[in-house]
């Protein structure tokens, strides 16, 4: 079995409470939702992948974090 990181438990409870959040208050329905992270997982398995991560790190970086 894989070690989880703590981060990645950070990540997932992060984007857990904000799927939670969508869904009980802005009437997101879960297949809507299931659907957006299963392109944006096939996205990142794509060519675009690589790209996509190292526009959002620059993103951050000009943030500060």
């Amino acid at each position: 079995m894989a070690r989880v990181d703590t981060k990645e438990l950070v990540t997932l409870l992060i984007l857990g409470g904000g799927l939670w959040a969508l869904i009980q208050f802005t009437g997101l329905k879960f297949w809507h939702a299931a659907l957006v992270f299963g392109a944006g997982f096939y996205l990142a398995t794509t060519i675009a992948g690589s790209q996509v991560s190292d526009l959002v790190s620059r993103i951050l970086t000009a943030f500060g974090h």
